[in-house]
């Protein structure tokens, strides 16, 4: 097992020390408040691995202890705010709270149901869903999925693919394989790049059976009901970069369409897939507002700021695993 080095023991140590003295808490409160700040947390999924081990353990971003965790954390000593919250302000409608939060979640996996829901209702949280509406309450894998079974299930020692030859002869190197193969296919034309992932999950021959790991529209609907807000996450997840611009403009539209569609309702709001810098641009922007679409969330990774900020590059700040408690409470202060 990989230890820690010690410098990040000691750094993980003093973290968890400031936050239970209430220093972060005390920082965020002398900032001046302006009403236009708002911290947007991004989740994919949150579960266990052993309980959906068709899919790609690394993109959980917590286990639901500690999603519970963070949630009451945000519910106590935070101000969680809605989507509907935060494009009142942006429109100049209303002000948010001081240390505003609005928690997100990509992709609509039947963990956020199961266990994601529950949670965030019991703390009065409101979230929004970010949905790739082709996805929905279909068999189909995210091609994430799709090579994470491709490389693990492999009965190759190694596989020769346009970005290299990779080992997969053992657990390490095939993590190392997945993570550098899903660097390259974000990099390729989209239909290039799910050609390949296609190829290489139909040569390992995996051992699972089809099965619904998203939501249906019947189950978002009701989600809906409940408060929760269904937002576009395009139709297919492409890269709307990786894709000419009609294809992207059809990724916007078709995805605000079915969203309208089954869930009688949907805000102009939008997560672009993968969400780094090189993910949009100009081009994508217009397209955006060509329909409609007034707030667009990035993972650039730090707080929003209404007043500053580009609308359609709107920061959200990303969860994984790894983060401990006092790792999150340090994100949301200012620093």
């Amino acid at each position: 097992m990989r230890r820690k080095p010690w410098h990040k023991k000691i750094k993980h140590g003093l973290m968890g020390l400031a936050e239970q003295a209430g220093l972060f808490r005390m920082v965020s409160q002398r900032l001046p408040h302006t009403g236009q700040r708002v911290y947007v947390l991004v989740y994919h999924r949150v579960d266990s691995p052993e309980h959906r081990p068709w899919l790609d353990p690394v993109h959980i971003s917590a286990s639901p202890d500690a999603f519970r965790a963070h949630m009451r954390l945000i519910a106590n000593q935070y101000h969680p705010v809605s989507m509907a919250d935060v494009l009142a302000a942006a429109r100049g409608d209303a002000q948010l709270p001081p240390d505003a939060v609005l928690v997100t979640v990509d992709d609509g996996y039947r963990d956020f149901a199961e266990i994601i829901h529950p949670i965030v209702r019991e703390y009065g949280i409101q979230p929004t869903l970010f949905v790739p509406t082709a996805f929905v309450g279909g068999r189909e894998l995210f091609w994430w999925d799709k090579l994470y079974q491709a490389i693990f299930w492999s009965r190759k020692e190694s596989i020769s693919t346009p970005a290299g030859i990779y080992l997969v002869d053992t657990p390490e190197h095939k993590r190392a394989a997945v993570e550098s193969l899903a660097r390259f296919v974000k990099s390729q034309e989209n239909e290039a790049a799910l050609a390949l992932v296609q190829e290489l999950y139909e040569q390992a021959e995996p051992p699972f059976e089809p099965q619904n790991s998203t939501l249906t529209w019947d189950e978002l609907r009701d989600l809906a009901g409940q408060g929760v807000t269904i937002a576009a996450h395009t139709h297919t997840h492409s890269i709307l970069t990786r894709v000419d611009l009609d294809r992207a403009y059809q990724e916007i539209h078709f995805s605000q369409q079915l969203i309208a569609q089954h869930i009688r309702t949907a805000l102009p709001v939008f997560a672009y897939p993968d969400g780094k810098i090189e993910t949009f641009n100009q081009a994508v922007e217009d397209a955006l507002r060509l329909e409609g679409i007034e707030l667009a969330f990035t993972m650039m990774n730090e707080q929003a700021d209404l007043a500053q900020h580009n609308p359609l590059q709107l920061p959200r700040i990303g969860v994984w695993k790894r983060m401990t408690l006092p790792q999150l409470h340090w994100r949301l202060t200012h620093f």
